[in-house]
């Protein structure tokens, strides 16, 4: 029965009253000490039975007859739902989930969520954990030998939201990774709310958050720009012992088929056409590279690109490859690289953080 909240109050009261306090209630009802706090403070409603019985215990006819008059019956599915939602609340008052005026105010907090969002939009992703009940959640993966980048994603969500996702998952298909998850749908919103789509995000327009991108603090730029460098960067040598430059992709699905662009080679293991092949083809009678740089940019990239001329860099940004899908279409995979001398500047400015990357960056002589 749900009943007004000063109404349930007085009954809670006047039945603890009866045995001196409310955990010597709970100890005669049998029921949680927590459970008859939340009876008092509204925040759960009574079953008939347990009602009864404190209505027995107060032994009170006119509180009886407010109840009778003021209450409302509900049925178990409402019941149920509103439990969910009170363990929802429960579950929300735990964590903390940034503002915009806090992240605007507090600089280490914009700074490590900045890095947090990175993260998901590079690593992770928001899903569905349960249809019926709209339940949200996240997830990272590293590959195995990136616990360090682990930790440190890990140590951001203690800090920022107050959430561990715990030791190192294996994602228990042979792939040689490393996963963790945030379980709860608060969080979940709040990245949704903050630039990362939920499900596929190759096939969403994705943006690094505007209070990034309006922001005039260079650590924050940084916080930004290292999880993309160090989750999605890839170190090139051109040789042994020579210096190495990095870069960074990014897929954006496309609705270009496999009967619009010809299939020059269909034995290829990676099913895919280079920048070079993609040269002299052409779709609706426009360039192939022409029309993706026109229609399929990968807008995430495109921000990450903005942040870095910023901060002094000269990136270059272009089509690196189309890739076939196993839905017949094509993805659109873009390349943001920097010049070896810049790739090293990469490690003074702590855009790399990754041992092994920052390792090869410096080369063998350094």
């Amino acid at each position: 029965m749900q009943l007004p909240q000063d109404i349930q109050k007085e009954l809670v009261e006047k039945a603890a009253a009866k045995f001196g306090n409310c955990q010597e209630l709970a100890r005669h009802l049998n029921i949680p000490k927590s459970s008859v706090h939340y009876y008092r403070i509204g925040r759960l409603t009574m079953p008939f039975s347990l009602l009864e019985r404190m209505l027995e215990i107060a032994a009170d006819d006119d509180l009886r007859k407010r109840i009778e008059d003021k209450g409302i019956t509900k049925d178990r599915t409402w019941a149920n739902e509103y439990a969910v939602s009170v363990y929802r609340e429960m579950c929300r008052d735990r964590l903390r989930l940034p503002s915009k005026k806090e992240l605007e105010e507090d600089d280490e907090l914009r700074r490590q969520a900045a890095a947090i969002v990175s993260y998901i939009q590079a690593e992770g992703s928001v899903w569905i954990l349960d249809r019926e009940w709209e339940e949200l959640a996240a997830n990272i993966t590293f590959a195995d030998h990136e616990l360090d980048l682990y930790e440190h994603f890990r140590n951001l969500c203690k800090s920022v939201f107050h959430y561990d996702i715990g030791d190192p998952q294996q994602p228990g298909n042979g792939a040689r990774a490393i996963r963790g998850f945030i379980l709860t749908r608060f969080v979940a919103e709040w990245l949704m709310e903050n630039g990362v789509p939920i499900g596929d995000k190759s096939s969403a327009c994705v943006h690094l958050p505007m209070w990034v991108m309006a922001s005039n603090d260079p650590l924050t730029w940084i916080a930004a720009l290292q999880p993309w460098f160090d989750g999605e960067g890839g170190v090139v040598s051109s040789g042994p012992g020579r210096s190495s430059s990095i870069i960074v992709t990014q897929s954006r699905h496309t609705s270009l088929s496999l009967g619009e662009i010809p299939w020059l080679s269909p034995t290829a293991r990676n099913r895919s056409l280079s920048k070079g092949s993609l040269a002299g083809l052409r779709v609706f009678d426009i360039p192939v590279l022409n029309y993706c740089r026109s229609f399929y940019r990968s807008e995430v990239l495109d921000d990450v690109r903005r942040l870095l001329v910023r901060l002094g860099f000269h990136p270059r940004m272009d089509v690196v490859r189309l890739s076939l899908k196993n839905d017949g279409y094509w993805s659109c995979v873009w390349g943001l690289s920097l010049g070896v001398w810049e790739t090293k500047e990469l490690v003074t400015k702590n855009l790399v953080t990754q041992h092994r990357k920052r390792d090869a960056i410096r080369g063998p002589l350094e």
